[in-house]
């Protein structure tokens, strides 16, 4: 019983503890910087192929478009290399965005009215490829300027200011 109590009391601890763990990503760095953005999706065994289908066709003209019209950068789909037990992702998208939507861009909602004029197969076809993740999460990665001292918690002022040019 009292090793249950103990467990019980570390588990809260954590928990409690657990926010200011995800706070070291609100200190304002890497704002001008260009955006990474890796998405990571689970899928349901034996059906990845069926995913992958579907997003080919819904998902990835949405993206295409995001391209040529300079609200991303690049996107890559990446697969794992290997297999392991509990390996917690079958896929992974990783997508360069610029710092800033350039100006007049397309909202997400509008976007896909515009690809999409038969909104109910598109509505169709994305709750199916959803229907088949079993799990999803973003990450946003932020650039460290490696030229000054590190810190996830300090504000780094500067980082975005031009160097002046050298006469």
């Amino acid at each position: 019983m009292k090793t249950l109590l103990k467990g019980v009391a570390i588990l809260l601890a954590c928990l409690a503890l657990a926010p200011s763990a995800f706070a070291q990503a609100a200190n304002g760095n890497g704002g001008c910087a260009d955006r990474v953005l890796v998405s990571y999706y689970k899928i349901i065994p034996g059906r990845q192929d069926e995913w992958l289908a579907l997003y080919q066709k819904w998902h990835r003209r949405v993206m295409l478009y995001e391209i040529a019209h300079g609200m991303a950068i690049s996107t890559k789909l990446y697969e794992t290399g290997g297999h392991s037990p509990g390996m917690p992702w079958d896929f992974a998208i990783i997508i360069v965005l610029p710092p800033k939507d350039p100006v007049g861009a397309i909202s997400r909602p509008d976007l896909i009215r515009k690809l999409y004029p038969d909104l109910k197969a598109y509505v169709a076809a994305e709750r199916e490829r959803w229907a088949l993740t079993v799990d999803h999460w973003d990450e946003t990665l932020v650039e460290m300027n490696m030229d000054k001292p590190l810190s996830v918690y300090a504000p780094e002022d500067g980082f975005c200011k031009k160097a002046p040019a050298s006469r």
